[in-house]
């Protein structure tokens, strides 16, 4: 009996620290954070001044590979602070970005792609299809929609488990980006995003 409440008290010992660790994390990572629009960026990720509870957090969240002069990072996981939801239909908007390469892509809550049976994960600047003007639209769905379509589904699974507030999030990298972008992250130049409806 009393190996039993050791092993009972090791294992909530060990999920508390589980939790407030990722507590920490966030907390960490939203202290650092800026906000254009819905978009996120962190502004020390992948400088030498990021500290050892930004580096734990980029490196569980597996968000960063290079230095931030070699790319930036922007999500977005609410619409006008409603978390993004598999029940909504969203639309993104936008032209082209100082970077040399840049792309959109839907992450489930877990910052694991998205299964869906199109296999369409992302979009980039380069296999967008764009009006005259060279602008764009995205429709994001768990429903076929025509022209750009990114599919955030098919739906939840039976065994598909959500430990968070939003089912799915954006996320927009920027490669070899412009000084606006390192510069002025609050206030560059970025895909408007707006919710279409929902179920």
């Amino acid at each position: 009996m009393l190996v039993v409440r050791y092993l009972f008290l090791t294992v909530a010992i060990l999920v508390l620290s589980t939790i407030l660790l990722g507590h920490s994390l966030r907390s960490q990572m939203d202290a650092m954070s800026v906000q254009n629009g819905n978009w996120q960026t962190t502004v020390n990720a992948g400088s030498a001044d990021a500290g050892t509870m930004l580096r734990a957090a980029v490196a569980l969240g597996g968000l960063l590979a290079s230095t931030r002069e070699d790319s930036v990072y922007y999500i977005v996981e609410t619409v006008n602070g409603e978390p993004l939801r598999l029940d909504c239909d969203y639309v993104l908007r936008g032209g082209d970005y100082d970077a040399d390469w840049w792309s959109v892509t839907a992450y489930a809550w877990d910052n694991y792609l998205i299964p869906n049976d199109y296999k369409r994960y992302s979009y980039n600047n380069e296999n967008l299809i764009r009006d005259a003007d060279g602008r764009w639209e995205i429709q994001v769905s768990v429903n076929k929609q025509p022209g750009n379509w990114l599919p955030t589904g098919p739906a939840a699974s039976a065994n598909w488990h959500k430990f968070s507030a939003k089912d799915f999030d954006l996320l927009l990298r920027l490669y070899a980006p412009g000084q606006e972008y390192l510069d002025k992250p609050a206030s560059a130049s970025l895909p408007q995003i707006h919710k279409v409806g929902c179920s």
